[in-house]
């Protein structure tokens, strides 16, 4: 019997300046209007190619860049093609191949946008699509128009809470990049984004390392940040396993939500209905961050 196609969705945290006009949906169409591709590995491009901002749901282009000035290797000949038999090849170069379409999201209230990442036994790797997404806000029209916008891959809460739980913990280092004060509460956010401005930083770094032979015990403060670095940047631990410093990266666990669903049934409904559970776990993240703060 055949298996259901499987869906996995992952999300981005997007964050305007607050000196900006926080227009997600504008901003994401005017990404979708650059009509560019970002190489984010290899000959493999990715671009954000259409979206409907009454839906909030558009498409992930995944495609292949072809160098067809480079040579050609001819199966029949099994050998370098030789040069007539490639003065026949006519590839319009506004052609690529290798297309592959994923469908996104942008929760406009909490400036989330969730994609696929595997869909149709097509798979399109969650830090690459965060990789263009950093750089393609980078670019000069939506700097002119947004400033500087930051997006982060949500990591996994539970994995990050792991992280700090680990058993011979040496080193934490924390790393957050501007967040939002509604997200992470008012207080919490003003000491990062003071910290930030008073000294023309971009990123918040947090380091610890253990005493001697002992282990680190991260308190409730360092639990906080961490939780905040979750959405808006990442933690790294070293820790000592079977006598050997073993690194570990937040970025390596994104915040994934999985389905399976029957031949019958249609991906676009099932997108809608994952993309609703990956929302909310967001904001029930957030909750209990600001919960936590006033605690």
């Amino acid at each position: 019997m055949a298996r259901n196609p499987k869906l996995e969705v992952a999300a981005l945290n997007i964050r305007i300046p607050e000196d900006k006009d926080r227009n997600y949906d504008a901003l994401i169409s005017r990404i979708v209007g650059l009509k560019r591709g970002v190489r984010v590995y290899g000959d493999t491009y990715v671009a954000l190619s259409w979206y409907d901002p009454e839906q909030r749901i558009g498409v992930v282009s995944k495609y292949t860049e072809i160098d067809l000035g480079g040579e050609w290797f001819d199966i029949e000949e099994f050998d370098t093609a030789a040069p007539e038999k490639i003065d026949e090849i006519n590839i319009p170069g506004t052609l690529k191949p290798n297309h592959a379409r994923f469908y996104f999201s942008v929760n406009e209230d909490i400036h989330v946008l969730a994609f696929e990442t595997y869909s149709e036994s097509k798979g399109l790797s969650a830090s690459a699509f965060e990789k263009y997404m950093k750089q393609i806000l980078l670019s000069p029209p939506i700097r002119d128009e947004f400033g500087l916008v930051e997006a982060d891959l949500i990591k996994d809460y539970q994995e990050v809470e792991n992280l700090l739980s680990l058993e011979n913990l040496k080193e934490v280092k924390i790393t957050i990049r501007m967040p939002n004060p509604d997200d992470v509460g008012d207080a919490l956010a003003r000491v990062i984004e003071e910290r930030l401005k008073e000294q023309n930083a971009d990123e918040y770094v947090e380091l610890l390392r253990s005493k001697d032979s002992g282990s680190l015990n991260p308190n409730d403060r360092t639990r906080k940040l961490a939780s905040v670095a979750a959405e808006n940047g990442q933690v790294q631990t070293r820790n000592i396993e079977n006598g050997v410093m073993v690194t570990k990266d937040s970025s390596a666990s994104p915040l994934i939500e999985v389905s399976t669903y029957g031949a019958e049934d249609s991906e676009f409904v099932m997108f809608r209905g994952v993309i609703s559970k990956l929302f909310g776990r967001v904001i029930e993240a957030r909750a209990r961050a600001r919960v936590a703060e006033r605690n």
